[in-house]
């Protein structure tokens, strides 16, 4: 038997990245799993979807936008009418925002990278936890960044959202422990597709040039010196060891199951390079 056997999760941006892999993780493990993302619903049903039920799981897909609202109402009410209550909930959406200086970037793409990169768990919260406050049991699994605990310049919004994603994680922890439900959030390692937005961004603001098959050659690199913490030892000639979605997939995993019921308000890194 799975470590969520008659579990129900519902997971943000499953459509690819962090969230599909544990969309796949969940339903693999005994959960059903209600999933959305951005892109339209039959991409998401052709790619993840059929994937999982192949498996032999539930799926119930949807075409959310979790920055709004009514959206994200619908979909929990949805979520509730078809698979009868919801057990798990994983925040993973966000967005990298502009890479500009604060004077450079308008209010709205400011406004923007907060609705989806806070205000979407706010949202998901709002709507579930009546749900688990009910039942007495919940989990909610927050994605913040490890830029949520140091600067990354030229990108303040995001930075200011996933450091604000920690604060309501912890706040919302002391708030719902009295009902036998647990908050934690991930600090995630980078996926490949997110990193190369990031660094063709930066490349952009800057008016440097940017190779694309030459990043992506770097970033699935092994060198021999690759390690754990590679980061700190640099000036030894060491790199990074990279940490992606699997092994934020794994963390989500142990925080959804009743191993880590005592667990909350914590806010854990899996990239591997952050020691705070």
């Amino acid at each position: 038997m799975g470590r969520l056997e008659g579990k129900v999760a519902l997971i943000t941006a499953a459509g690819r990245g962090h969230g599909e892999a544990i969309a796949r993780r969940f339903a693999k493990e005994g959960a059903a799993v209600a999933i959305c993302d951005i892109i339209p619903v039959a991409v998401l049903e052709e790619t993840v979807g059929e994937q999982i039920r192949a498996e032999g799981a539930q799926v119930l897909c949807f075409q959310t936008d979790v920055s709004q609202e009514e959206p994200v109402k619908q979909m929990v009410q949805q979520t509730l009418d078809q698979f009868g209550t919801i057990d798990i909930l994983a925040n993973v959406v966000g967005i990298a925002g502009p890479t500009k200086d604060v004077w450079d970037m308008s209010l709205t793409e400011w406004q923007e990278t907060l609705a989806v990169n806070l205000d979407s768990v706010f949202l998901g919260c709002k709507y579930v936890l009546p749900e688990m406050i009910r039942k007495q049991y919940g989990r909610v699994i927050n994605f913040s960044s490890g830029t949520g605990k140091q600067p990354l310049s030229h990108r303040a919004p995001y930075a200011a959202s996933k450091m604000a994603v920690i604060g309501f994680t912890r706040t919302l922890a002391a708030d719902v422990g009295r009902y036998n439900i647990t908050v934690n959030a991930i600090c995630p390692g980078g996926h490949e597709e997110r990193s190369l937005e990031l660094a063709r961004g930066r490349a952009d603001y800057l008016g440097e040039p940017f190779d694309e098959e030459a990043f992506r050659s770097r970033f699935r690199a092994t060198p021999e010196k690759s390690v754990i913490a590679g980061r700190w030892c640099a000036d030894e000639g060491y790199t990074q060891k990279g940490a992606g979605p699997e092994d934020a997939a794994a963390i989500a995993l142990f925080l959804a199951s009743d191993e880590a019921g005592n667990m909350t308000g914590q806010d854990i890194n899996s990239g591997g390079g952050v020691m705070w």
